[in-house]
């Protein structure tokens, strides 16, 4: 009973430091812009300056640059620059609160988190020893908090990534409609008649204002060489491929490209979706069968052992606790391998 409490007191505590961080967001939005300007204005002049004195693309910093690629293609309202800055601060902030959370719920412990024989007194608190090293498992926890909403960008790259191989399909259709009109006209009328849902509407306008703008070849081959990893397909190097040509020599054959392109992607896609439909049901086991037998199992520990017996050893143990962490943290990895296996990229394999 005592650890629910402290439990509760634990989301309240966060519940208090995300009121605070909501009220201070508004605030901290338009720094968070300014500040995303004066970033990429000095990484536009660095990479000038670099460029005149190597004649290359300069190596933007790592981390920096790993987040823009990954939110280039998962979020619909990218921004350059900002985008980033404004995940790392939320990350940041989500990582701040799950500190001070954990940090003030462990000082209002009586001591020690104990365990003992399940049967006699299960876990308790120890009350002998004052608590030291608290801020351990508070920054222990901080660390997986922040760590979640880059696991969840990484599943919505990934998942995005495949949908975007085939939104490209829509977009060779529509882009051979305007093959008469400059490459930025192109890809701007291109992403105006996709559809909402599509995830490389803003991609497109973003390459559409490259062609559109771009200083020297280097600027454009980079942008299109960004476009064409975030799909991650052979198809979208040819299409980025096919616009870099009609840009230098002319549109005179970009349309019969473009059309070759629609109609391998087409014969692609109805290949993949007939391989999918005769390995949906192994695909379907391979998801929801370990769930399965997880569910079986426990059933019939819980008929062996008789529930309150059970549900001692599994929680209130700590050979209990791994054994049910390493449990789920298979699940979820099965699960996530399984849904990339479901839906393949519209590519050639």
């Amino acid at each position: 009973m005592n650890g629910v409490f402290y439990l509760m007191r634990f989301a309240l505590h966060l519940l208090i430091v995300w009121g605070i961080c909501l009220l201070v967001k508004p605030l901290m939005e338009q720094g968070v812009r300014h500040f995303a300007a004066q970033v990429n204005g000095h990484f536009i002049r660095r990479k000038k300056v670099l460029r005149l004195k190597a004649g290359g693309i300069p190596r933007y910093v790592p981390f920096y640059s790993h987040l823009d690629n990954l939110l280039y293609i998962a979020r619909r309202n990218y921004e350059p620059g900002t985008t980033v800055l404004r995940f790392m601060v939320q990350s940041g902030l989500l990582a701040a609160a799950v500190f001070l959370s954990g940090l003030l719920t462990l000082r209002e412990l009586p001591g020690h988190l104990a365990f003992h024989n399940p049967f006699l007194e299960g876990v308790s608190f120890d009350s002998g020893r004052p608590l030291q090293d608290g801020w351990r498992l508070p920054l222990f926890l901080a660390v997986l908090a922040g760590m979640l909403p880059y696991l969840r960008l990484r599943y919505a790259y990934a998942h995005k990534k495949v949908k975007g191989s085939y939104h490209l399909l829509d977009a060779v259709k529509i882009a051979a409609k305007f093959t008469h009109l400059p490459v930025d006209s192109l890809l701007g009328r291109t992403a105006d008649y996709l559809d909402e849902d599509n995830v490389l509407v803003t991609p497109l306008k973003i390459l559409s204002a490259s062609f559109a703008n771009y200083s020297s070849e280097h600027e454009l081959a980079a942008e299109t060489q960004r476009f064409a990893k975030a799909v991650g397909t052979t198809f979208a190097v040819e299409f980025v491929s096919d616009l870099l040509y009609c840009e230098k020599e002319g549109g005179s054959y970009l349309k019969n490209s473009l059309m070759m392109l629609n109609r391998s992607m087409e014969q692609q896609r109805e290949t993949i979706l007939a391989v999918k439909a005769n390995s949906r049901d192994a695909i379907s086991l391979g998801l929801y069968g370990n769930l399965v037998v997880l569910f079986f199992s426990i059933g019939t520990f819980i008929y062996m052992l008789k529930p309150g017996v059970y549900f001692r050893l599994q929680f209130e143990t700590r050979a209990g606790l791994a054994f049910l962490m390493v449990i789920v943290s298979g699940l979820f990895v099965s699960f996530v391998i399984g849904s990339v296996l479901a839906k393949p990229k519209l590519d050639y394999h």
